[in-house]
């Protein structure tokens, strides 16, 4: 039997990052897992790495290609792919790698009754971490004499909305409450991982996480990082953004009049925004992106959204 369902979704260039990942999945001290590669019509097959596995590793990987859809579509296909008895499910991008003790440490919290499980994460060359920078503690109840686990007793629907401190490769839940749940396939660029966690929230409150790295970013292939103000990846992801946040304003509407309030807030900041990198564009560089502005007028004036991200 294998109790957790590792789902990665992989569209890579760069031989060696998906090993990485497979290498601390299968140095797990917790040893129950199934492995679903979704191959995201990917550059680069994951086929011969996987191959490279010892036998014994591969019986617990499998290899699913689809067409490519983006990174929230890869995972629904490994959601809709795992198998009814597994218990867990949890997230890992092929750039990414946990520490050992991961899923062990994930395992024994959501055992205690709860139905979502994140832990602390930080970066390459970083000596600071995601819940040290959101100060997450302050909102949680100590569930060990540690201080290591915690019960967190905001709400997870507006912490996510505002501080967003969980990632989506920290993130292990319940199969059977939140199993169901799905990425929203109109989010291909970005924020797909922040619609889930939103969707989640709305089924439960039973969140707990870990104040301890368990997970560590990597620099794969990503179409947004490191794009500074004034460039056409930074104005693309404005509009990414904006466009996230119309489709989260009827779940933002129904939670509270704050979350309203913030979520209309963070839309305007993303008009403001791609305004200030176009401005910083034709100011500096003598350029305008005119290709995004007709994806920017249907996204921050149009009556109704787009079925996609016009991008």
């Amino acid at each position: 039997m294998m109790d957790v369902a590792v789902i990665i979704p992989f569209y890579q260039a760069e031989t060696g990052i998906l090993t990485r990942a497979l290498d601390c999945i299968f140095r797990q001290t917790y040893k129950d897992v199934l492995v679903l590669v979704v191959n995201d019509e990917s550059p680069l097959s994951p086929v011969a790495e996987v191959e490279s596995r010892p036998e014994s590793e591969r019986a617990r990987i499998r290899v699913i290609s689809r067409k490519n859809g983006g990174p929230g579509s890869a995972r629904n296909t490994g959601l809709d792919c795992v198998p009814p008895e597994a218990r867990y499910i949890a997230f890992l991008d092929s750039d990414d790698v946990w520490t050992e003790h991961h899923l062990q440490y994930a395992i024994e919290a959501l055992g205690r009754g709860y139905d979502f499980y994140f832990a602390d994460y930080t970066w390459p060359s970083r000596s600071s971490t995601r819940l040290t920078q959101t100060r997450l503690t302050e909102f949680g109840r100590r569930l060990d004499d540690e201080g290591r686990l915690f019960a967190l007793e905001a709400d997870f629907f507006e912490i996510i909305l505002t501080t967003w401190p969980v990632h989506i490769s920290a993130t292990v839940l319940d199969a059977r409450a939140l199993g169901s749940v799905r990425f929203d396939d109109r989010l291909r660029v970005s924020s797909e991982d922040q619609m889930y966690f939103l969707q989640c929230a709305c089924r439960t409150s039973k969140i707990c996480f870990r104040n301890e790295v368990t997970m560590r970013l990597d620099d794969g292939l990503n179409v947004f990082r490191r794009q500074p103000v004034g460039t056409r990846g930074f104005s693309r992801s404005r509009i990414s953004n904006a466009y996230f946040h119309r489709l989260v304003q009827p779940l933002a509407e129904a939670r509270s009049p704050a979350a309203r309030a913030k979520n209309r807030e963070l839309f305007k900041t993303n008009v403001r925004d791609f305004a200030r990198s176009e401005v910083k564009s034709l100011l500096f560089n003598r350029r305008a992106h005119l290709s995004l502005y007709g994806p920017a007028c249907r996204v921050f004036f149009g009556p109704s959204l787009p079925d996609a991200c016009p991008l």
